[in-house]
């Protein structure tokens, strides 16, 4: 601006009407070269609005101009009715080996820790007394018919019989609480482990009593054993809210221990299921839904219901149809067009 205003000074002094002149074409040129910057940008902002996609009935219909960047990102599925195999994943642990002596052919049960091998100890004591405690009871009633024992006497039994008793179902509970049934215990031949698996209590029913499933321990990584479903638990953990479920492995060749951690995969094969990529389920206040395409560029939200989910795919069991195209990648774009967050 100085130099402007020197030029000026020295080659228009003593001449002002052309000096005005020229003042008033170089406002003039800023004023046009200003007009025509925010001309060029209200028109990329217009291009821009023009090119971004448009959300109709309340966000549920979205609609994307052909040459939308946001297309480029977006992948559809074909959903169709299929077959489809969910894991149940569940952690185990080796809680008892059960063998037969050779010598004596008594079952010897090494137990995972010393406070089970304790309480089944006391199960056992407490069984024996309640045994006793019933035949001393009915030889008092029998002496009491024969006028050889008094009512005090049978009052007194009766009472022993049930402290036993109430004693006996007490450690019983407690073994259960942990997984084990200690009367199966007796049933048992042969070399076996008890593994106990702490099954989610959202995906107990898909595991089936007496199910055969995989079995993957960390200290033989790559190996699967085979083994039973036996028992599945009576209360949920309050802490882990789940379910121990006992799994059986019978006549296993490697040195299993007691203790030892593992993964149990209780298989849940389906059939004639509709099932999709877990991206392609979006979760809003608890309800879930999906994009489906309708046609090129337009996308409309539709609410559906989920069965069962797994790793990778999840089942819908109402909401999508068999033949439509659902949206996989930019679930999350659509998203955020739909409910605007």
């Amino acid at each position: 601006m100085n130099r402007i205003f020197e030029f000026y000074k020295v080659n228009l002094e003593g001449r002002p009407a052309r000096w005005l002149i020229l003042l008033l074409l170089g406002a003039l040129l800023l004023w046009a070269n200003s007009w025509y910057s925010a001309y060029k940008l209200r028109q990329a902002w217009k291009e821009e609005s023009d090119r971004s996609p448009k959300t109709e009935q309340g966000g549920e219909r979205i609609t994307f101009p052909k040459d939308s960047p946001g297309l480029a990102r977006i992948s559809t599925l074909v959903v169709g009715k299929g077959d489809a195999v969910f894991s149940v994943v569940a952690p185990a642990r080796v809680i008892a080996s059960i063998k037969t002596s050779v010598n004596t052919g008594e079952k010897i049960i090494l137990f995972d820790s010393g406070e089970t091998t304790q309480l089944y100890a006391e199960y056992k004591r407490s069984r024996a007394v309640t045994s006793k405690a019933l035949k001393d009871l009915a030889r008092v009633r029998d002496m009491y018919v024969n006028q050889a024992a008094t009512g005090r006497e049978v009052t007194e039994a009766e009472s022993n019989y049930a402290i036993a008793k109430a004693e006996s179902a007490e450690t019983e509970s407690k073994l259960r609480t942990i997984g084990f049934n200690p009367k199966e215990l007796d049933s048992v031949s042969g070399s076996t482990l008890w593994l106990i698996c702490d099954v989610p209590e959202s995906r107990l029913s898909e595991v089936q009593k007496g199910e055969e499933v995989k079995i993957q321990f960390l200290s033989f990584p790559g190996k699967n054993f085979l083994g039973n479903a036996e028992a599945v638990g009576e209360v949920v953990d309050p802490a882990l809210r789940a379910v121990k479920v006992r799994v059986t492995l019978r006549n296993p060749n490697e040195k299993i221990l007691p203790g030892m951690y593992a993964r149990v995969d209780f298989g849940d094969p389906r059939t004639s299921v509709i099932a999709v990529p877990n991206q392609a389920i979006i979760t809003v206040d608890e309800k879930n839904y999906v994009f489906v395409s309708e046609e090129n560029g337009v996308f409309t939200r539709r609410r559906i219901t989920i069965g069962t989910s797994g790793e990778e795919k999840t089942i819908i069991t109402d909401g999508v149809s068999s033949g439509e195209e659902i949206v996989t990648d930019g679930a999350m774009l659509l998203k955020g067009l739909s409910f605007g967050f």
